[in-house]
């Protein structure tokens, strides 16, 4: 899930040549009282049992003092971003956007609606102590998820959370461009979450690409988890998927012994690290042209429905890289605009 960050009372405050601003906020938000550091992890959680955002599973296998909950959203996280690395991503601190301005990725564990949601901008919450004054991208992830991470049953994918790799590549198109959109930023992540997941695609990326503007309205601009991506990963990759990682990355476990990457394959995942660095390009171009911050438009500018032409261009750009005008199918795509 995605969402621009709006919580609290903001001023902009300055950094020497940053990428991007950090927004300095004197709000009291979020009610945490415990961190557990792990890389350029943060993992907040609240231990006062009277307090709403209390984290009630304290289960503790290997009795270290710290939650399960909390290690396993470590464990998880950290495997994401090494191997998005590996897999030549660059990591959102280090993107263009937020290197020399965020230093940390926090994860506050609270109580809330919905399962998870990354926020845009780099802040610092400047009266909280246990931040340290330290600015970082933020995501909130539900603090009771029903037996995160999950147990794993084959053919059944569904009983796995993989809900911080999901807000986490959120964060790679943050710091890649300035383009929003559920279509493109839920659809996307609907498949590189699958880098921890059993499917190297969803529904087996056999719904074939759209062949009209009409079908590109019904079945992608208006479908945050739309099947495009997966068709796409489909089509650019001729392997079987298999991940190229370390082996120790591969066999990284939980605290219950349980694998992290449950079935080490991902189709397209290197279509889709084009695609974003195409996309940078393309959102780059329009700031010139638009006298426009590059690392900061309105939010209007993000999500307006006039940006949909240029990333579709972006997108068959990719595909000719990538030699997918072959078929009828990628040809009949290739033509829309």
């Amino acid at each position: 899930m995605k969402k621009i960050l709006t919580m609290g009372l903001f001023c902009i405050a300055g950094y020497v040549n940053a990428a991007a601003p950090c927004l300095t906020s004197t709000s009291t938000l979020p009610s945490v009282d415990s961190v557990y550091k792990s890389g350029k992890f943060r993992i907040y959680y609240n231990s006062n049992p009277a307090n709403e955002n209390y984290l009630v599973d304290r289960t503790d296998l290997n009795s270290n003092g710290i939650p399960d909950y909390v290690e396993n959203m470590a464990i998880q996280a950290n495997a994401t971003t090494e191997a998005l690395t590996h897999l030549g991503f660059t990591h959102p601190l280090e993107s263009n956007r937020y290197k020399g301005v965020a230093q940390y990725i926090d994860i506050h564990l609270i109580k809330q609606t919905g399962n998870g949601v990354a926020y845009e901008m780099a802040q610092n919450f400047v009266n909280k102590a246990i931040k340290e004054g330290k600015c970082s991208l933020t995501i909130h992830i539900r603090n009771n998820l029903n037996d995160f991470p999950g147990d794993y049953v084959q053919g059944s994918p569904e009983n796995y959370w993989t809900i911080a790799t999901h807000e986490i590549f959120h964060l790679y198109q943050y710091g890649s461009n300035q383009f929003k959109g559920g279509w493109y930023l839920e659809g996307m992540t609907y498949l590189m979450e699958r880098l921890l997941r059993e499917g190297s695609q969803g529904g087996s990326g056999l719904t074939k690409l759209p062949a009209s503007q009409a079908q590109m309205e019904s079945a992608v601009y208006t479908v945050p988890f739309n099947q495009l991506w997966h068709r796409l990963a489909v089509l650019s990759d001729n392997s079987n998927g298999q991940l190229n990682l370390p082996s120790e990355l591969l066999n990284r476990r939980y605290i219950d012994g349980s694998k992290v990457f449950k079935d080490e394959k991902l189709k397209g995942h290197m279509f889709i690290k084009k695609a974003l660095e195409n996309m940078e390009l393309k959102t780059d171009h329009l700031s010139a042209i638009n006298g426009w911050d590059k690392h900061n438009w309105a939010e209007a500018n993000q999500i307006s429905p006039l940006n949909r032409p240029h990333m579709l261009k972006v997108i068959q750009e990719t595909m000719y890289q990538f030699g997918m005008n072959k078929t009828q199918e990628e040809k009949d795509f290739l033509k829309l605009y």
